[in-house]
């Protein structure tokens, strides 16, 4: 009987319908993890002296070979003096990843030299049951993570990338010079280690407005026409300064996220404080005033908006579960972002999540390239050669030092069957939990 009770016992996860998506060879992760490293050449596009020309890179030559020859691989390297003394690795299974990254940068005389430089990446090989071998027979686990975001405290959440882009939301009430009063939201992004408008992120682009689909309702202007009255609504973010923002009065009444963008743009502009009109439509104006650098006039600018262009990286775009024109960009995201609404998304849903293997291991490549953006960042305008050679520079062995570090790549050493099971674990409001 209790057979018979246990056979016509329905499955509580029959109806739950996963798509786990298709993980590539570790070597193609890696591939793309190195190619975001040409987000560099948008120093080319923001700068505040046409004139000087940028320094750029880019990453050809790609080589992909998975059966490397003993002496093409070297695990331990010394040199003294004239004696150079290496050391092979033992029993391993992995391929070498080659590539050329094309580069230019000031030499003391500030004209731009270029060099070619090589680069190698030893890359793990799985086989057919997802297993490694470097020294010791390795597994990894699979890692379920949100496909788009979570929450992350009160009225703020975080989008999954390569840096996590945090967004929150403060309450805002703005009054137009007759008295309408509007209240909404203003979106916040985490810039470095502080909360800006997201406002801020479009101002180097010529026409934001247009941009951010909000033109001709919101319009920036430098006088007061008394004919609009009747339909329009001005506000005047500095007192006794010509600049004001010509709002369409219905279209705030329908539209939050006109009225959003309104409250953005006038906190934007008490923060900056621009003196003309002319100054709040320059892009060259914001690219100089978006600084963390106070000193230099060439390296205005282009840290904020590397940064921005930075926090996603072509992997995790790949991945969300968005329109491909949302995503082309950082900038395409944070719009996205402002004109959408996540208030419907169940992150406890199997259908917001994903299943990543190979993915993880690419991140040591991803977190690598990061660190060495990030130098060559705070050089702006004026990165030398001397400074960018040794950071286009990768250690072959970048991925076998770290694998151990990620937490999700363990020894099989198991003394028996079960010893096999892991704990299940899971994060939640971002504890470790077991």
């Amino acid at each position: 009987m209790l057979d018979c009770m246990i056979k016509e016992m329905a499955n509580p996860l029959s109806g739950i319908r996963v798509d786990l998506g298709v993980d590539q060879p570790l070597w193609k992760y890696v591939k793309k993890a190195v190619q975001d490293i040409e987000v560099l050449n948008i120093l080319g596009l923001y700068r505040y002296d046409k004139t000087i020309d940028p320094p750029f890179l880019h990453v050809i030559n790609w080589n992909w070979n998975p059966h490397p020859l003993a002496e093409e691989i070297q695990y331990r390297r010394r040199e003294t003096g004239d004696k150079l003394s290496t050391k092979s690795i033992g029993d391993t299974r992995i391929g070498i990843l080659e590539f050329d990254i094309y580069c230019g940068a000031r030499d003391k005389n500030r004209n731009i030299v270029c060099e070619i430089v090589h680069n190698k990446l030893y890359v793990p090989i799985e086989d057919e049951h997802g297993n490694y071998l470097l020294d010791n027979q390795l597994y990894s686990e699979y890692q379920l993570v949100d496909k788009l975001l979570y929450p992350s405290g009160n009225n703020a959440f975080t989008l999954k990338s390569l840096l996590p882009v945090v967004i929150q939301y403060v309450d805002a009430t703005e009054t137009s010079m007759d008295g309408y009063v509007v209240t909404s939201k203003i979106g916040m992004v985490k810039i470095f280690t502080t909360m800006e408008p997201i406002l801020a992120c479009f101002m180097h682009i010529p026409g934001p407005l247009c941009y951010l689909d909000v033109y001709p309702i919101l319009q920036f202007c430098d006088h007061v026409r008394p004919q609009d009255k009747d339909e329009y609504e001005y506000f005047q973010p500095i007192p006794d300064r010509d600049i004001y923002i010509r709002a369409y009065r219905k279209g705030l009444e329908r539209f939050d996220y006109v009225r959003s963008i309104l409250v953005m743009a006038i906190s934007l502009i008490q923060k900056y404080d621009p003196a003309t009109l002319e100054e709040l439509n320059s892009p060259e104006w914001w690219i100089y005033q978006l600084s963390y650098y106070d000193n230099i006039i060439e390296h205005r600018g282009a840290c904020h908006e590397m940064h921005v262009a930075r926090m996603l990286d072509t992997i995790s775009a790949n991945v969300l579960p968005i329109p491909d024109i949302d995503k082309r960009n950082m900038i395409a995201l944070l719009r996205y972002v402002l004109q959408t609404e996540f208030t419907d998304v169940n992150i406890y849903s199997y259908e917001n999540k994903r299943l990543r293997l190979n993915e993880v291991i690419s991140t040591i490549v991803t977190a690598e390239v990061s660190e060495k953006l990030k130098k060559m960042f705070k050089y702006g305008m004026l990165l030398k050669m001397v400074d960018m050679e040794p950071a286009v520079k990768f250690r072959p062995d970048l991925i076998l030092k770290n694998i151990y570090k990620l937490g999700t790549v363990h020894v099989t050493d198991f003394a028996n069957d079960l010893d096999y099971p892991q704990h299940l674990r899971f994060t939640k409001r971002g504890q470790l939990v077991a």
